[in-house]
């Protein structure tokens, strides 16, 4: 099958998903690339891409920027009018043309605008997640007036544009099972691969509890500070010699400003690898969001006794008690992850069980099958369309 893959952004490792999925498709098929690229460090990343002569389209970031305010007047989604430079298309449609490929594989939701553009080749979108929920949440419960704005913006915009897409019946990938509820039709569940490494055993010197995650990511962040200020200082009085180990990219002030009392900051470091390594237990208090947050995919694999919130853990589907520890309330995460630093048979069955779920969900022989059956989709009967995907 000859599959044109789009994407607003050049894939990379901070961009996992996109740049496994993509090897995954060019391993099997003749796979061309379109991407978005802002400046001459995106480029050199482009060409170590899995494709011969990947086809870029500028996107300045002031350009992104001017786009997503002129979307505010319009009415169209911000977060594709980021991505949508004048150029880009007009060269879809010259690369659908001259390579005339069977399938466009598009790359998320700032890419859902191009759907159209593609007629009348077939395509299948990998929205990751229904986006608009997440925005949903924001607007709701936002760390401030501005981010509460945004997703009060945004949100109806989104939702409006994924919904033209299911009506239509364009293929959507996600990245988990929607929770609540049955599946929309038209979607295939291809979870986000992740070979990540079992660590080597007795390297814990612990007691060290690890928090990984990009810190320029809001939920993150809040996330963050609310284990802080909620549970660490009594987590501190029932395990005086443990240390909270924050691994991220680009930590904004007030992160920066945890540091101390037992708190240890790694920004910007090459690999993450021997932080799970080196920890006892891993935590993700993540209240507010939506697919399946990587850090607790890579805690599980790499073999580390984890705690999470009901929110990550009923999207992933994992169990309470077997694949980790689930806790919301201060006290319960005091309890959790106490639990896990003190009695190490439970924490180690614990971490067993987790490495399994995590091998047989997300990794990459589970995650190529589960790509196999989406791909599938683009062959099955369409239903009838209740309206067109544009407007």
């Amino acid at each position: 099958m000859k599959i044109l893959f789009v994407a607003p952004w050049i894939p990379s490792p901070e961009r996992p998903r996109s740049l496994i999925l993509l090897r995954m498709l060019a391993a099997e098929h003749e796979v061309r690339f379109l991407g978005l690229v802002r400046n001459s460090a995106e480029r050199r990343l482009a060409a170590q891409l899995p494709v011969a002569d990947p086809v870029l389209v500028d996107n300045s970031r002031l350009g992104s920027v001017a786009r997503s305010f002129r979307s505010l007047l319009t009415g169209d989604s911000l977060q594709t009018g980021y991505a949508d430079p004048a150029a880009l298309v007009p060269r879809l449609r010259q690369e659908i043309a001259s390579w005339r490929p069977d399938a466009v594989h598009f790359n998320v939701f700032r890419t859902a605008h191009l759907v159209e553009a593609a007629a009348p080749v077939p395509v299948v979108i990998d929205l990751d997640e229904f986006r608009s929920e997440y925005y949903a949440q924001l607007a709701a419960e936002g760390s401030n007036p501005l981010w509460r704005a945004l997703g009060r913006i945004e949100q109806p915009r989104m939702r409006a544009r994924e919904q033209r897409l299911v009506q239509a019946g364009v293929p959507i990938i996600l990245s988990g099972p929607e929770v609540p509820g049955p599946p929309t039709p038209g979607t295939a569940v291809v979870r986000s691969p992740c070979d990540f490494p079992l660590r080597p055993p007795g390297q814990v010197a612990g007691p060290v509890v690890l928090f990984v995650g990009r810190l320029s990511y809001e939920a993150n962040v809040v996330g963050l500070h609310w284990f802080v200020r909620s549970c660490w200082a009594q987590l501190r009085a029932a395990v005086p010699d443990v240390t909270l180990r924050v691994v991220g990219a680009d930590p904004p002030r007030s992160v920066r400003a945890l540091v101390g009392d037992g708190i240890e900051l790694h920004a910007n470091v090459p690999e993450v690898t021997p932080y799970y390594a080196d920890a006892t237990v891993a935590i993700a208090p993540i209240f507010r969001g939506t697919g399946i947050q990587l850090k607790m995919i890579q805690s599980l694999a790499a073999g580390v006794p984890t705690v999470t919130s009901s929110t990550v853990a009923s999207r992933a589907g994992v169990r309470d008690g077997v694949h980790l520890r689930v806790a919301d309330t201060p006290d319960e995460w005091v309890r959790a992850v106490r639990d896990l630093l003190t009695d190490s048979a439970s924490a180690n069955g614990m971490a067993a069980a987790g490495r399994e779920w995590a091998v047989a969900e997300h990794g990459t022989e589970a995650v190529r099958q589960q790509l196999a059956r989406a791909y599938g989709m683009l062959s099955a009967p369409r239903p009838q369309r209740d309206s067109p995907v544009g407007g």
